[in-house]
């Protein structure tokens, strides 16, 4: 099926390592029919972990994509890595997404990772809300998850699903305080409405002035009316939870089990409901003919424009991931690449689940999908129109900061690693690597030890090299500490006229690196036409 813009959202999943991304991505692509069973990251058999090296490690380690066609929305999910190593994804999927969801587990509340990911979306003004996840796990305490959150982050934060415990404090259902009804889970999983219990009865009560409270904030007229005692209408709520989300003054929190399904229906209905379509998502920034910069807002009915945020490149071929930013794609389109100026034509177009790519005869506006065999269009390109070229600003990917030396294991194949190196850098710009002259090394510079781990693994399964790692050794350089002065005296009397010289040089610390070679001879004692002699001995030495 093809979406309008407004039935599009693309939101990406953020958090800590092991919070259950990944299996919340599963659970919303098995309830809407996605994919026939429910798959687990331990198993490996998850739609969004299809590398060989994320099943055997059984963690992400690249952003994978997983539309999800609900209740007459389409909704792009962009499972992102947990661990900062792989902080490059993270930046890819947050460029083209409208809003965020940051999954927090309920035995641990607030994780490093969760903070990380706060401020990333608050830098870049991204909408979010918060999953609560495991909250059925032992050990797992979904109140004190929540507090740390308000300890944090304050009234914004505002619970829309609260859970229901039994007898042993275990979770057996929801309450949905939106719409003020509560759920359990029925023999097959499924979502079974039930009456709130009499001692739920107060809590919803509680939740729900507090979200009232959250909603007149957003506008006047509803502060008015939240004052004057009036009820809000389910539409006013709506309206007013909408605006709140997409002001960044209301942070929704949600809860639930991925491998129960509990709390999914609900995620799902609050994504469509309340998070911005790619229209009113935050606009990128772009670069137009003459050099100035602009915002670029999402428009269905403008010339065609789309940003390649992410490069694949396996043995199937190569993708070019997109979003489009306006207009509609369509196969054998001619655009131009904003960066080179080329004009290139389009191969086939695709939406990808996981590692599965289903061709499509065009890619609509605010929709995220693949080009085929773009061999020359590299992550970060802008696509356009020929009659309105932009460029979209960059992805801010972070700077290398931990290097190793990689070398083969077996003599000789140091351009094999050459190669391999250059075809992963085009999925992955979080790293570089130069042959070092003076150490006569290849050194890898990236953002962690599990991504060299993972490159080295890499380059032996796809193309057939094996490497190790090591320290990269380091060209000292000799460093002037303090000031010194030195006296040269040459006397030479072998009959007729002689030799004398009476030189004095000072040596100190300069502001670069490079050697200033400065003069104060006074009188013209020195002739002038010696000085170049000095300073090529004194660089020679």
């Amino acid at each position: 099926m093809s979406y309008s813009v407004q039935n599009i959202r693309n939101v990406c999943l953020l958090g800590h390592g092991g919070n259950g991304k990944t299996s919340l991505a599963e659970s919303m692509l098995f309830l809407t029919g996605g994919t026939p069973r429910l798959g687990n990251p331990a198993d490996g058999n998850t739609v969004c972990d299809y590398d060989p090296e994320e099943t055997r490690r059984q963690i992400s380690i690249s952003t994978a994509v997983a539309p999800i066609e609900y209740n007459g929305c389409k909704i792009n999910v962009l499972d992102t890595p947990g661990y900062f190593d792989f902080s490059g994804e993270v930046m890819e999927a947050l460029h083209v997404s409208d809003a965020a969801i940051i999954v927090c587990s309920a035995k641990g509340g607030m994780s490093v990772g969760a903070e990380k990911a706060w401020k990333l979306c608050q830098r870049r003004g991204v909408p979010r809300l918060i999953y609560i996840s495991k909250t059925d796990e032992d050990n797992a305490d979904y109140n004190a998850a929540f507090d740390t959150l308000r300890e944090r982050f304050g009234k914004n934060i505002a619970p829309v699903v609260a859970p229901i415990w039994d007898a042993d404090k275990k979770v057996i259902g929801f309450i949905d305080v939106l719409h003020k009804r509560a759920f359990e889970a029925g023999p097959k999983g499924e979502r079974v409405e039930i009456d709130v219990p009499d001692d739920k009865k107060p809590v919803l009560d509680e939740l729900y002035d507090a979200l009232k409270e959250s909603v007149a904030e957003t506008s006047e007229e509803l502060m008015d009316k939240y004052f004057s005692g009036e009820d809000f209408t389910y539409a006013e709520m709506i309206q007013g939870l909408r605006q709140g989300v997409k002001d960044l003054s209301l942070f929704p929190v949600v809860c639930g089990s991925a491998l129960t399904g509990l709390g999914t229906r609900m995620l799902l209905d609050i994504i469509v409901e309340l998070l911005p379509s790619p229209m009113e998502g935050r606009p990128l920034e772009g670069e137009n003919e003459k050099g100035e910069l602009d915002e670029f807002v999402a428009s269905p009915g403008a010339l065609p424009c789309a940003f390649v945020w992410k490069t694949v490149s396996d043995q199937y071929g190569k993708y070019s991931y997109v979003k489009v930013l306006s207009g509609n794609l369509k196969p054998d389109m001619q655009v131009v690449n904003a960066r080179t100026g080329a004009t290139e034509k389009l191969g086939r177009l695709y939406v990808m689940k996981g590692k599965k790519a289903e061709e499509v005869k065009e890619l609509e506006c605010g929709d995220i999908g693949a080009i085929g065999k773009m061999d020359k269009v590299k992550t970060g390109d802008t696509l356009s129109d020929p009659r309105k070229v932009v460029k979209i600003e960059p992805i801010p990917f972070p700077e290398p900061c931990y290097s190793v030396a990689i070398t083969p294991k077996t003599k000789g194949q140091e351009d094999k690693i050459a190669a391999g190196l250059t075809r992963l850098n085009e999925e992955d710009l979080t790293f570089n690597w130069v042959n070092n002259a003076e150490t006569h090394q290849m050194v890898v510079s990236g953002t962690g030890d599990m991504q060299m781990d993972v490159i080295v693994s890499r380059l032996k399964s796809r193309f057939g090299v094996d490497a190790e790692l090591s320290e990269p050794r380091v060209a000292y350089r000799e460093k002037i500490r303090k000031k010194v002065e030195v006296q040269g005296r040459h006397k030479k009397q072998t009959g007729g006229h002689g030799q004398f010289g009476d030189v004095w040089m000072r040596f100190e610390p300069g502001d670069t690196e490079e050697l200033q070679f400065c003069e104060e001879v006074v009188g013209g004692a020195v002739p002038k036409n010696y000085f170049p002699a000095v300073e090529k001995g004194m660089r020679e030495a």
